[in-house]
């Protein structure tokens, strides 16, 4: 499923980090952990050194916001408003631990460009690039892309069955050329994993196995 090797022109490439937080990780248990997400820290940087620029994506929520399940035994029901699908334990709340990056990341304002989402009490976006599921509201990510002539963008992050794959879907609605290194992503329900990259490589992503299968050609190299 996934190619050997992917040509690449560092100059038009990006790299995207989607949501690599702390609250996404076993550094705190009791939000969402995903099973290996410390493990993403250094192909993420790998990506890092194949584009020309760097992008982070961030949970950033209110605390009391609709989606938050009462309990762990409430997660997934469905709550039913127009922004906001089920119900998730408390993540990534503006002013904890869980908001920060995955240890040995680059510090949040190294990046070339952040996009925040998740705000609004009574909204919980999944990827990236906009602040609503029907994908009207631009965080401005796609927009700094283009200003740079970016063409192609690397992408990992957590977790791949929910924020990685709908951000990745929304490169793909915009044009870009995509590909997903699997070494920098993991998933919330691991056994999902597989069909998930499939669905994607369908829609047209590219999917190594790690940043050593993409080579800078040209005068890039």
């Amino acid at each position: 499923m996934s190619l050997k090797t992917v040509q690449i022109e560092k100059s038009k490439t990006a790299a995207v980090d989607v949501d690599p937080q702390k609250g996404f990780s076993e550094l705190c248990p009791n939000e969402l952990p995903v099973a290996g997400a410390l493990e993403i820290v250094d192909e993420l940087i790998a990506n890092h050194s194949k584009a020309s620029v760097k992008l982070v994506s961030r949970d950033m929520h209110p605390p009391g916001a609709a989606w938050e399940a009462e309990t762990p035994a409430n997660m997934l029901e469905p709550v039913g408003l127009p922004e906001v699908d089920i119900k998730w334990n408390p993540h990534c709340v503006v002013g904890t631990t869980g908001v920060e990056l995955l240890p040995g990341l680059p510090a949040i304002r190294d990046y070339d460009f952040q996009m925040n989402k998740g705000i609004d009490p009574d909204a919980h976006p999944y990827g990236a690039f906009y602040h609503d599921q029907a994908d009207t509201l631009s965080t401005g990510g796609i927009e700094f892309l283009q200003s740079k002539g970016v063409n192609t963008v690397i992408v990992g992050g957590l977790a791949l069955d929910f924020c990685v794959k709908k951000s990745v879907e929304q490169l793909v609605d915009a044009g870009f050329r995509v590909i997903l290194n699997l070494a920098s992503t993991r998933a919330v329900f691991p056994e999902n994993a597989e069909d998930v990259a499939q669905a994607l490589s369908e829609k047209g992503v590219l999917l190594v196995e790690s940043a050593s299968e993409l080579i800078v050609g040209g005068n890039d190299n």
